[in-house]
This record gives structure tokens, C-alpha cells and sequence, in this order.
């Protein structure tokens, strides 16, 4: 115990330690609702006694927008431990990193952080994360995944503004082998991360691509079907798996930048003043 309140003590030290590796955080735009919140890997880049700086968010290419003003739940993960804290973003800059120009986020120095009980680690007594739901299951035959992309893309684009719309899958299905449910840790610059119950290991170990469902409702009707490969896998001190999966458009790349566009979009939804919520001046 001592070490581990040490260590929460000296959380700053933690942040330059990060700095100095070209380590990263995360950061997600809490969820208004019932919306789970997307949880953002990103590369921490400074530390100063007033602010953080920090890539701005990036999925398949495209940034995701976060607002000036923005309130931002952060996560700091090192070894088995977990902290959250509560931030906001200051303004827009692009920094020039040790590896380039890049577009960054100044965030607001968090006042405290609190690290996050091992049985529940992404809720602590004043910040909670929801995670998002996904079903994954082996995909035995890669092309007939595609069909049902191009209906999933038009029944979106037919959604906006037009209400209720069937979801495809109902008439149309690829050919899948055994799946499971989950939840989704994290999303990167290409892929995600999920916690894998280790009794749903074995579906892991089976060769060739992953197929996904990935809900953002409201804001996207129809959950997004995404084949994805396994990248790779880390088991913690639970048994349990994190894995990694590359998303894989190679069979259709036009719904690649659909997806992200999607993504982006229920980002900005999050950020959208509620009814009955005045917009900061």
C-alpha cells in the first residue's frame, strides 16, 4: 500500500516519465445518457506546472474533432495501474514534436487524479467511463463481409434526417463462425482494443479475419460492421485479454473513410449542447 499511494502521490513525475518515453494517455469526450464513451489513445507531448499538450485524436485518418472549451476525462495507465482525472481543453496548436509538426490539444493541468480500483477500472468515486459494446465474431469467408458494408453504408446515409431505418443485418449476414461479446478499451489511429474474457480465448486463437459490430447510437442508427484483424494480445493479472485489432478495408476501400466519418460524428454529437443547456459564451 504504501508504494501505491507513493506512486499516486507523485502522478506528475508519472506524467513527465511519459513525456520522456513518447508514451501516451488516454482521453474520451464523456457520453451524455446512455452513450458509451470512446476512449482515445493519444501521445502525451508536454507537462508544464499549468497545462498538458497532446496529439489531437485521430482515427483511420481523419481528426476527431474536440472542441475548444471541451470537458475531457483522462486516463494514465502504468503496468496494472490506472488513474482518471478530470480536464478540459484550453485551445488548439500544432507542436512540434520530436518526430515532426503535429496537431495538438493544450489541456488544462488536471488538480488531482484517483487511481481506479482493480475490479472496476474505469470508474472511480467522482469520474466513471462507460464502454462500448461490441460483438466479434470469426469470419470464415472475408468477401461476404462486403455486401453487407455497402448496405450498412447506404442505410446510414438514408437515416440522416429520414428517421427509423432497418438494419440490414437482418436480411443479410456473412459467413461467421463462433463470437462473442465485449467491450471496447480503447480506439487508435487504426483499430481498437478490447477486453477479452478468458473463457472466449480459444476464438482468439483461430487464424484469419475478425468480423465486429460496433454500436453508436443515437448518433449513427446502425451499428457499424467492421472486419478487423488481430494484431496482438496481452493477458493481465485476471486471466483476462487485451487485444488489439487492425481494421481491414482492403476488400473495400471505400468504407474506410465512411466509418471514420461516423466515428467523428458521434464525437461531435457528445460536444452538442443538451436541450435546455445554454452554450458557453
Amino acid at each position: 500500500m504504501p508504494a501505491r499511494r507513493s506512486r499516486t502521490d507523485r502522478w506528475r513525475e508519472s506524467l513527465n516519465s511519459l513525456v520522456q518515453r513518447n508514451g501516451p494517455i488516454e482521453i474520451s469526450v464523456p457520453g451524455n445518457g446512455n452513450a458509451p464513451d470512446l476512449i482515445f489513445r493519444v501521445r502525451l507531448l508536454e507537462v508544464t506546472d499549468e497545462h498538458l499538450v497532446v496529439e489531437q485524436p485521430t482515427t483511420l485518418h481523419h481528426q476527431v474533432p474536440v472542441n475548444d472549451s471541451s470537458e475531457l476525462i483522462g486516463g494514465i495507465s502504468i503496468g496494472q495501474n490506472r488513474w482518471m482525472f478530470r480536464t478540459r481543453v484550453i485551445d488548439h496548436l500544432d507542436y512540434r514534436a520530436m518526430f515532426g509538426m503535429v496537431s495538438a490539444l493544450r489541456l488544462s493541468m488536471p488538480e488531482t487524479v484517483e487511481r481506479c480500483q482493480r475490479r472496476n477500472f474505469y470508474r472511480t468515486s467522482t469520474t466513471s467511463l462507460s464502454l462500448p459494446p461490441v460483438k466479434i465474431w470469426k469470419l470464415r469467408d472475408a468477401d461476404s463481409a462486403v455486401p453487407l458494408e455497402v448496405a450498412t453504408k447506404a442505410a446510414i446515409l438514408d437515416s440522416v434526417g429520414n428517421g427509423p431505418v432497418h438494419d440490414p443485418l437482418e436480411i443479410m449476414k456473412p459467413d461467421l463462425g463462433s463470437g462473442f461479446a465485449t467491450s471496447m478499451l480503447n480506439i487508435g489511429g487504426g483499430g481498437v482494443g478490447m477486453l477479452v474474457s478468458s473463457a472466449d480465448a480459444a476464438v482468439l486463437n483461430q487464424h484469419g479475419p475478425f468480423w465486429m459490430r460496433l454500436d453508436l447510437t443515437p448518433s449513427v442508427q446502425i451499428p457499424l460492421s467492421i472486419t478487423a484483424r488481430l494484431a496482438h494480445t496481452r493477458v493481465d493479472s485476471s486471466g483476462d485479454i487485451h487485444a488489439g485489432f487492425a481494421f481491414d478495408f482492403v476488400r473495400n476501400r471505400e468504407y474506410e473513410p465512411f466509418v471514420a466519418e461516423q466515428i467523428c460524428r458521434y464525437i461531435a454529437d457528445l460536444q452538442k449542447p443538451q436541450s435546455g443547456e445554454k452554450k458557453a459564451a
